[in-house]
């Protein structure tokens, strides 16, 4: 049995309440590569959810440094955690969860 990558885990460590060294962050940015999301596709995806993460992990005092998943952008998409105006990046919000929902799902295969 084979597990999938984690995806959105490694696409949201940057707005964890942590710090990784270069060898770590070459090291996701392997696995999200062989996932099949490239190197412009990180800078963006984590460009468009950055507001809202940050807002949900930091202004909210949640300050989590384990773990940031797919449960927690859709958390900061729609709950309370976020500010409004930093959700307001992500734009529709149907339109946004079927787009990290397909970001989610790959596997590189």
């Amino acid at each position: 049995m084979r597990a999938d990558p984690d995806i959105w885990g490694d696409l949201l460590e940057p707005f964890l309440d942590t710090s990784f060294d270069d060898e770590h962050q070459r090291r996701t940015e392997t696995r999200l590569r062989r996932a099949g999301v490239s190197a412009e596709e990180i800078v963006e995806i984590r460009g468009r959810v950055e507001r809202a993460m940050l807002s949900y992990n930091f202004d909210s005092m949640l300050w989590d440094w384990t773990y940031l998943g797919l449960y927690d952008l859709l958390s900061a998409a729609n709950g309370v955690l976020a500010r409004p105006a930093a959700r307001a990046k992500l734009g529709d919000p149907a339109q946004f969860y079927h787009w990290a929902m397909r970001i989610a799902v790959r596997t590189g295969e």
